[in-house]
């Protein structure tokens, strides 16, 4: 009975999976408002009724499609943030894990980025509008931490240069990671590596001070 059991619990957890897998492709394409539970169900090949058996809701199949993701992206650049490096040295490994989060999970990452209105105006995703406060906080801190230590120019917008920030690199991770390789297509050109390392040095130009403008750009490091 026992094994039994177990073996449901598995199938209803793989059965779960993929209707999350269906929802993040269709959040992310489509956009969270016009995806039906009728199109993730048909996406699937089963009832809209045996969906609401895994989920009560759409909101909750959104709030599963990112939560991993939104918590990753706060672990992340807290660990870095408090780590002991100079600001530059936690800045350029800020950008380094953030677009290889980004291209890993693309989809999960675009539907963060894309439905932020919507986690805004509905208090069951709090908790997520807080993580991602934090993340940005985080970010901040390193910010204000290069200002001090007269790496960074003190005349930096934190908000307005963070947001431009996280808009490119999401737009950069999307780009390389849904390329087509045609002629007006460049992208196939570029590794990963060689996309962060453009990002990071035009980013390192935006923020440093003047009389630092032309020194080398720093190597990311792991922060345990």
């Amino acid at each position: 009975m026992a094994e039994r059991q177990t073996g449901v619990r598995r199938r209803n957890a793989d059965r779960r999976q993929v209707i999350l897998d269906a929802a993040a492709r269709r959040f992310a394409e489509h956009g969270f408002e016009a995806t039906t539970v009728r199109q993730i169900a048909d996406d699937v090949n089963i009832l809209s009724g045996s969906l609401y058996h895994h989920f009560a809701t759409k909101e909750e199949m959104l709030a599963e499609v990112v939560r991993d993701a939104v918590l990753d992206q706060r672990e992340r650049a807290l660990r870095i943030a408090g780590s002991g490096h100079d600001a530059e040295t936690k800045f350029v490994t800020l950008i380094r894990e953030e677009l290889a989060a980004l291209a890993e999970r693309i989809e999960a990452y675009a539907v963060i980025f894309n439905e932020r209105k919507v986690f805004r105006r509905n208090p069951d995703f709090l908790d997520l509008i807080k993580a991602r406060k934090e993340t940005f906080d985080a970010w901040r801190d390193v910010l204000e931490q290069g200002v001090r230590e007269g790496l960074f120019h003190a005349g930096i917008d934190s908000y307005l240069m963070i947001s431009t920030i996280m808009r490119m690199l999401n737009t950069g991770a999307d780009w390389y990671r849904h390329e087509d390789g045609s002629p007006l297509d460049a992208m196939a050109d570029y590794s990963l590596e060689a996309l962060t390392e453009f990002y990071t040095g035009f980013v390192l130009r935006s923020v440093r001070s003047a009389e630092r403008a032309a020194e080398p750009v720093p190597s990311a490091v792991e922060v345990a």
